[in-house]
């Protein structure tokens, strides 16, 4: 699962939490999603070679989850795949593959002549004094097999792969914190000094007992570092509150809490080190617009800004200085708050610590740049003006309409657009592809086929805040709402939203099936989508797509699987991944990604058959739909 994990990494990140406080069950279950890519002792595959985890050090292991998690390092697939997992679960994960020691396959044979082995040879055990470079064996271990608890081995891995992290090292693209100095000494040997010690390395037999290499074998004769520890980082959730709750007023947390459930951190944080500082890039079929600096920064932020230059923006979509905002700012929700809800949230964002960083331009095409004409697309989509509850329901039913049209905002991904981007208010949460982003939003109405008709008021709120219930799984962009949102939701608000959603009545989804196959290329695409399903998916999710429940999603009946735009199925068995880890949820089970195992026509094929068993009556689908998502996340 760690994909292109680092070659010598001391402390990059964060110290190693202390144990977890339970060991999980069924680990091995849980984690097929890693072991699918990386094999029992590391593979090569078409997309590049996975390296063994198994009996790496927990703490090393723990730091790369961290930050593929969090996006200082960068892998794709990887970035995906542990996007929404709690510090905990993956501090399990490195502990689980820790702890496995299966045998090591024999070095392949070298090319190398014998003065450059001898060469690499001196370079790993001595160093290169004139360039006042140490010996690699000086942080990663006499025996070469790693240190606990931090710095991994450096034997069982293919010169390939060897050079090519080297490579990233000396270009830039792998980078380390202090007191981590592998970027510097790597780029004061030559690349012919670093082809001999990869040479060496990769004929190199691994010990029959690695995790025997003593501890204190590790040494730092130039200094380069000293081991500092930080305090452990909170392995609860993935999402910790930038102010302790502790020191806030009331009126703050109440501000604090609508925070959480507008997730205004999800679009206002592109850096988790600088939290609501802004610059996520948020994509639009126009171009991009940069999420605002929501910190009280006087130059940057919110600093110089009243209350009422705060709810003009919230309520009217105006800026401090007059300009008409973008409705990526989905103002035309937020209007719905009241004036002393936005006071509150306004009091909390005035409490976050103030971080300068400016706000990119917004990158659009014109005349879409042009923000004069926001008038014309304010006239025709734009409502201002406060919720009012509608007399003849409950109050219940009420709080949950107000928090689904208002701070959640759930209109902006589960209801259909025009060309110009206004909501097609008569489709309201009737599901439909998200712009761009091109995941499928269901249905969020009491449609019995792709909405919430055969779900209780009970699994729609279970699967709000735990994003699983005993028919679903979520992943995708809701699995940012609940990781970060919905998750610390009171549950009384958790229950209004789900007698609200389960009140809407039916409607389906208006947009068309992307692919319409004839029957001489449904059926071979059926029959042999049946026995990859068989053999590959069906101890999962059952021989008849009915799932396992709280574990892995029925796929019999699953509006994901059954979606007009067949995106997240077609996603799903490319990239895998897991749903969030939430306080109900706090290890999901993970799907393997299948990119490296399966072609685009098996999985058109294997696609289109769970999309058509089951009673699943969806389009099958065509190659060249998987080709189009192989590349995207």
């Amino acid at each position: 699962m760690i994909a292109r994990l680092a070659i010598a990494t001391f402390v990059l990140f964060s110290s190693l939490p202390t144990q977890a406080q339970a060991t999980v069950p069924d680990m091995a279950s849980r984690v097929q999603a890693c072991v699918a890519c990386h094999g029992a002792e590391g593979r090569a595959s078409a997309e590049g070679y996975y390296p063994r985890i198994a009996g790496k050090p927990e703490g090393y292991l723990y730091n790369q989850l961290i930050a593929f998690r969090d996006g200082s390092r960068q892998h794709a697939a990887m970035n995906g795949i542990v996007q929404h997992l709690s510090n905990d679960y993956l501090l399990q994960m490195a502990g689980y593959f820790a702890a496995q020691n299966p045998p090591y396959p024999a070095p392949a044979k070298s090319t190398a002549t014998a003065a450059e082995l001898e060469q690499g040879k001196r370079l790993v055990f001595e160093g290169v004094a004139s360039k006042k470079t140490p010996a690699c064996a000086s942080c990663h271990g006499q025996a070469l097999t790693g240190v606990d608890p931090y710095t991994p081995g450096l034997l069982g891995l293919p010169r390939d792969y060897l050079n090519a992290q080297l490579g990233k090292w000396r270009n830039g693209q792998r980078k380390a914190a202090e007191p981590d100095c592998m970027h510097a000494l790597v780029k004061a040997l030559s690349s012919e000094e670093l082809n001999t010690a990869t040479a060496y390395l990769a004929a190199q037999p691994v010990p029959e007992n690695p995790k025997a290499a003593p501890a204190n074998s590790i040494q730092f004769p130039l200094k380069c570092g000293t081991h500092t520890t930080t305090a452990a980082p909170n392995r609860n959730n993935t999402s910790p509150e930038p102010v302790a709750l502790d020191v806030l007023s009331a009126q703050e947390k109440r501000g604090a809490y609508l925070a959480r459930m507008g997730n205004c951190a999800g679009c206002h944080t592109a850096n988790p080190n600088k939290p609501y500082a802004g610059g996520r890039a948020i994509e639009t079929p126009f171009g991009k617009v940069y999420s605002t600096n929501l910190t009280p920064n006087a130059e940057h932020g919110l600093g110089s800004w009243t209350d009422d230059d705060f709810y003009k923006a919230m309520h009217s979509g105006i800026s401090k200085n007059g300009d008409y905002l973008y409705p990526a700012f989905p103002y035309t929700d937020y209007t719905k708050m009241s004036r002393a809800e936005v006071d509150d949230l306004f009091a909390y964002l005035k409490r976050l610590p103030a971080i300068a960083q400016k706000t990119a331009k917004p990158e659009l095409q014109f005349p879409f740049n042009q923000r004069p004409l926001l008038v014309v697309w304010r006239a025709l989509y734009f409502t201002e003006g406060e919720f009012k509850p509608d007399t003849t329901q409950t109050a219940l039913w009420n709080r949950g309409a107000y928090l689904v049209n208002g701070p959640g905002h759930c209109a902006a991904c589960h209801t259909p657009r025009n060309t110009l981007g206004g909501l097609k208010d008569n489709l309201n949460l009737s599901g439909a592809t998200i712009p761009v982003l091109n995941w499928f939003a269901p249905a969020l109405n009491n449609h019995p086929v792709h909405g919430l008709g055969k779900w209780s008021e009970e699994d729609v709120a279970q699967y709000l805040q735990a994003g699983a219930n005993r028919h679903a799984a979520t992943y995708g962009p809701m699995s940012e709402v609940i990781a970060h949102s919905l998750q610390y939701a009171k549950p009384t608000d958790i229950q209004a939203m789900a007698t609200y959603l389960k009140s809407l009545p039916a409607q389906a989804p208006v947009e068309k099936e992307s692919t319409g196959l004839g029957e001489r290329t449904l059926q071979p695409l059926m029959v042999r989508g049946e026995s990859i399903y068989t053999n590959t998916c069906a101890e999962c999710h059952g021989q008849r797509g009915e799932g396992k429940p709280n574990q892995f999603p029925a796929l019999a009946g699953n509006v994901n699987v059954i979606a007009p735009n067949p995106a997240n199925a077609i996603r799903m068995v490319l990239n895998g991944g897991f749903s969030p880890s939430t306080q109900g949820t706090p290890y999901p089970h993970g799907m393997p990604p299948y990119r490296v195992e399966l072609s685009n026509t098996d999985i058109a094929a294997v696609v289109t058959y769970i999309r058509r068993s089951w009673g699943n009556a969806a389009s099958g689908v065509a190659s060249v739909e998987v080709d189009k998502r192989r590349g995207a996340q």
